[in-house]
């Protein structure tokens, strides 16, 4: 091994016992590979463990593409169906219903195409939803939308899968966000209970990524 090798197996090493650690401290008994967590201090200084984002990611967006609670053990095959490219994918059980969202609040017209990706026609009468999506498909990231009542992330202290009903916890929330690195997924509510209208979902999706 080279001197440097060495040093980063100290400092994962180093690492990883100090997440073992803070479980026992917490009393987080769970086997989870301290591989999925990340250290974090809170404002007081404290040292806390939080899964880490990209894991998140990654168990949401297989939930998402399968439509069900996935296992840790075919996370990576589900995740061969996602996109390589950047732009605006949606998966497959909401792409019917986005289309028809934004029929109902865009002037434009918008199709989806083989690779799941949206697309939009040259419209002269673009309304300011029209101009922002215009916008962020031409950008350099990968956003993804889904329409769902629940995600799916790994619970921090029991270290499984679980089901996240963002929806029947608040009928008011517009959508549940996992992100990393140049990629967003969206779960959008399919709003239920009629709380919200899309318009205001949408709205405020394209806040999120405007900043």
């Amino acid at each position: 091994l080279t001197p440097q090798k060495e040093d980063d197996s100290h400092i994962y090493s180093t690492t990883e016992q100090k997440i073992e650690s803070i479980k026992q401290d917490l009393g987080y008994n769970n086997n989870t590979n301290s591989e999925m967590y990340e250290v974090k201090k809170e404002y007081d200084g404290k040292e806390v463990i939080e899964i880490k984002a990209s894991m998140q990611y990654k168990v949401a967006l297989a939930g998402a593409i399968k439509n069900e609670k996935p296992q840790f053990s075919e996370i990576d095959d589900i995740l061969e169906q996602a996109p390589k490219q950047t732009g605006i994918w949606i998966t497959e059980k909401a792409r019917e219903k986005f289309l028809n969202i934004l029929k109902e609040i865009t002037n434009g017209k918008y199709t989806i195409d083989t690779n799941g990706f949206l697309a939009q026609e040259i419209n002269n009468n673009a309304n300011e939803i029209d101009k922002t999506i215009k916008k962020i498909i031409k950008e350099n990231k990968l956003y993804i939308i889904d329409i769902s009542s629940v995600s799916y992330h790994v619970d921090r202290v029991t270290g499984i899968i679980e089901e996240y009903q963002f929806e029947e916890i608040d009928p008011k929330l517009p959508y549940d966000l996992y992100e990393t690195e140049n990629s967003t997924l969206y779960v959008l509510t399919p709003n239920t209970y009629k709380k919200l209208d899309y318009k205001y979902v949408i709205e405020e999706v394209l806040k999120s990524i405007n900043g």
